[in-house]
């Protein structure tokens, strides 16, 4: 009982470190996994998201308003899934309307084993701050996005 309590000090405002999509093996739902910097002031900060497909259109949305944990897991289900395809986790996380951190994530909608996603997830760690989200050129597909040719 000698020890103080000790309370988390904010330096900077709240970021991502990682983030990763998951598909469920049925391919209609995704399992979205989100990691946050500590932080200390209430209320927390929001935490909107969406999935877009291929050609763009949001197939699933989220908001958390007062976000209280530095990790977030979540599920969303995804309008009209189409296996195989390629797709986008936007992120955005703000605090009294202003923006913090927002990220693109892109994940092709096919199952991965979970020891290969945690051993990716384990690998990503983020250090840049608000990496711009733009609107996708009508001519730029995801799929290159992805990294495929």
């Amino acid at each position: 009982m000698s020890d103080p309590v000790q309370f988390l000090v904010e330096e900077e405002p709240p970021r991502f470190l990682r983030a990763q999509a998951l598909p469920y093996p049925e391919l209609k739902r995704v399992w979205v996994r989100v990691e946050l910097t500590p932080f200390s002031s209430r209320p927390g900060p929001e935490l909107e998201m969406a999935v877009l497909d291929r050609d763009g259109q949001e197939v699933a949305a989220m908001a958390m308003v007062d976000v209280q944990h530095t990790y977030v897991s979540l599920t969303m289900h995804l309008k009209r899934p189409v296996p195989g395809e390629p797709y986008l986790l936007l992120l955005r996380l703000t605090r009294d309307d202003t923006l913090l951190d927002q990220r693109a994530v892109p994940f092709d909608l096919v199952f991965v084993e979970r020891d290969e996603a945690k051993a990716e997830a384990e690998a990503l760690t983020w250090t840049e701050r608000a990496v711009p989200i733009g609107a996708l050129p009508d001519d730029l597909t995801l799929a290159r996005i992805n990294g495929a040719e």
